[in-house]
C-alpha cells in the first residue's frame, strides 16, 4: 500500500466534509432563486470528489500490492514539465478567451491542448474545435441560460 494515496484520500475527505458542513452553509445567505439551488453544481462536484477519494481509499487498503511494479518516484522532471506545458496552454487559453471571447479562444485551447498531445493535421482539429464549441455554445446559452465571454 503506497501511504500517499490513504493520506490524500483521507484528506480529500475531509476536505469535501469541511466545504459540505462549513463552508457551504456559512456562504448561505437565504434568499429566493429560481431553478437550480446556487449549490447544486458545488454539491455535485464534491459528490464526484468524495466518491473518488473514496475509491483510492478503499484501493489502497484492498490493494497493497498494486504499485510494486511501478518507480518508487511518482513523477519524474519530464511529466513535470509536460504538465507545466499543458496548464500554460490552458492559463493562455484562458487569457484568450478573457480578451476575444469565447468563438476565438475556445478553439484556441482545444487546437492548443491536440497540438501538445501530438495531433498536427489542421483538417482534423478543426473537425474536432468546432462541432464541440458549437455544442458546448448551446448548452450554455440555450439550456443552461448562462452567457458567455
Amino acid at each position: 500500500m503506497r501511504k500517499v494515496d490513504a493520506i490524500a484520500a483521507v484528506l480529500l475527505l475531509v476536505l469535501v466534509a469541511v466545504v459540505v458542513f462549513v463552508i457551504i452553509p456559512r456562504e448561505n445567505s437565504g434568499g429566493v432563486w429560481h431553478g437550480l439551488s446556487p449549490y447544486f453544481y458545488p454539491m455535485v462536484m464534491l459528490a464526484g470528489l468524495a466518491f473518488g477519494s473514496a475509491g483510492l481509499l478503499v484501493q489502497a487498503l484492498t490493494r497493497p500490492n498494486s504499485y510494486d511494479d511501478q518507480s518508487k518516484t511518482p513523477v519524474t522532471r519530464e511529466e513535470l514539465g509536460f504538465f507545466l506545458l499543458a496548464g500554460t496552454i490552458v492559463l493562455v487559453a484562458t487569457f484568450v478567451i478573457h480578451k476575444f471571447g469565447f468563438w476565438i479562444g475556445g478553439p484556441v485551447l482545444i487546437a492548443g491542448i491536440m497540438v501538445f498531445m501530438g495531433e498536427v493535421r489542421p483538417l482534423r482539429i478543426a473537425l474536432v474545435a468546432a462541432p464541440t464549441i458549437v455544442a458546448t455554445w448551446v448548452l450554455v446559452t440555450w439550456v443552461l441560460k448562462i452567457p458567455l465571454p
